[in-house]
């Protein structure tokens, strides 16, 4: 395995938020717990301490080219981040591909900037460790809507979800589950972005076109509760409220 990336993309807007682009969603404080303490942190800080604490040495953030909050903080608390830049507001798979050359061809483990997986690190040190055997890996969740999330059609067998497709809020969707927006992911996932770019290239079709290759895709399931997404402003206060709880459980 080669030296394995990080990457967070937090150059959106957040006009779901409430922040009126007063400062990026991203930090928005959660409960996190620190050397047996709780504390809060901007989710964006939680996602960089996790990926930090599994192993990873090279992560890269995304984010807007006027954003000098987020530049600031990351600056400040953890200088051997790169900060990457996207120009213009194009989309997921637009601020995706902005790390194509930081990631250079290798593995890489993608977390959007507003949403933080609960489970003590054990995603990131999975992905680190190698115990994905290589293959991109998807976290789903199992969801009351899945037609507003990239909903997975799965088969499962001995324990391993295989992953058949990814629709992106699909009409007619395929199964229950709605995929949480961190990822393990092979280089030709990025590949694919490259060339569909020139259409709007988005990363659940990306990721449908390295099955489509004959590429294996698994899936993991976790808790809905263990996805901890800041994106709505009326859904912050639950958000806040789960963040403690998962703070509480991990022993502080």
């Amino acid at each position: 395995m080669g030296n394995m990336k990080g990457v967070i993309t937090a150059a959106g807007l957040g006009t779901r938020s409430g922040l009126d682009g007063k400062f990026r969603k991203e930090m928005l404080p959660l409960y996190d717990c620190r050397d047996g303490r709780i504390v809060l942190r901007p989710v964006l800080d939680c996602i960089i301490s996790g990926m930090i604490n599994s192993g990873l040495k090279d992560i890269a953030c995304v984010i807007n080219p006027t954003d000098m909050i987020t530049r600031t903080y990351i600056n400040n608390e953890f200088p051997d981040v790169e900060i990457l830049y996207q120009p213009r507001a194009d989309g997921y798979g637009n601020a995706v591909l902005m790390a194509d050359d930081f990631v250079s061809g290798e593995d890489f483990i993608l977390n959007a900037g507003d949403g933080f997986l609960a489970d003590g690190g054990e995603f990131f040190h999975s992905a680190v460790n190698g115990h994905f055997k290589g293959r991109s890996t998807l976290n789903i969740m199992k969801v009351d809507n899945p037609r507003n999330y990239g909903c997975p059609a799965i088969e499962e067998h001995n324990g391993e979800i295989r992953v058949i497709s990814v629709d992106e809020k699909p009409a007619n969707p395929r199964s229950e589950y709605g995929l949480c927006a961190v990822y393990f992911l092979n280089s030709d996932v990025m590949d694919n972005l490259r060339d569909t770019e020139k259409i709007g290239g988005e990363l659940t079709p990306a990721i449908n076109m390295s099955i489509q290759k004959g590429k294996e895709v698994s899936a993991r399931k976790v808790e809905r509760e263990k996805w901890l997404s800041v994106g709505k402003a009326k859904k912050y206060a639950e958000v806040l409220r789960r963040s403690l709880e998962e703070s509480e459980l991990r022993g502080c």
